[in-house]
């Protein structure tokens, strides 16, 4: 009995030390891999259309979900840039009757990391955009650790969400990739019964501090 009030009161002392968000740690890489000698820098006020994701092992929802935050964040970092919407893109798409064209153009790209130049250029011209944006989920993994725990109850736990993310740029009318970039983010958070992080917010941050590396 008395273990248990002392445990009680343990865990209502550091309930209230901890109270507010939990202290959450980011590690950041982002790279530059490749960059086309012929790529300007110049968009000359051409579109950039937005393909679905690749990877996540096939999970829909993650392939969905970073499609929207890489059009979120350029929206947000470049406004300089005319954007074709996610959701728009793949509705017009459809519309169109190109279902097929960018289905197996996708398919292909995720046994030989290439899109097909034809099936690319018909879908430039579809959307009235000159370069396409693909993202690609690499890795992405969440873990837990205990770093306190008293008569058996676990009062501190470290979760940590990893990922990494490419992001390609790639010409529609010549069929090349014009430049890749990459990011590698670890988030953690520490706190009495700390929740997981979620792929939303690990996610989101690596792929605004990618955009950025955009040229």
């Amino acid at each position: 009995m008395k273990k248990l009030v002392l445990v009680l009161a343990l865990s209502a002392g550091l309930l209230a030390s901890c109270a507010g968000d939990p202290l959450r740690q980011a590690n950041l890489g982002v790279r530059e891999t490749y960059r086309s000698a012929a790529f300007t820098e110049n968009y000359n006020g051409n579109a950039l259309g937005l393909l679905t994701a690749a990877g996540g092992d096939g999970r829909q929802e993650y392939k969905n979900i970073l499609g929207e935050f890489v059009e979120e964040a350029l929206k947000k970092e470049r406004p300089d840039l005319k954007i074709v919407p996610y959701w728009e893109s793949l509705s017009s798409i459809n519309s169109r009757g190109f279902t097929p064209d960018y289905a197996e153009m996708l398919h292909a790209y995720a046994t030989t990391g290439i899109l097909d130049r034809d099936r690319l250029k018909k879908l430039g011209i579809a959307l009235d955009v000159r370069y396409f944006v693909q993202p690609r989920l690499i890795n992405f993994q969440q873990r837990q650790s205990t770093r306190f725990s008293l008569f058996g109850l676990t009062l501190f736990k470290t979760h940590e969400s990893e990922i990494k993310i490419y992001l390609e740029m790639w010409d529609a009318h010549t069929g090349n990739v014009v430049w890749i970039g990459v990011a590698e983010t670890n988030m953690a958070s520490e706190k009495f019964m700390a929740r997981p992080i979620p792929f939303e917010e690990v996610a989101r941050y690596a792929i605004e501090n990618l955009i950025r590396k955009m040229p």
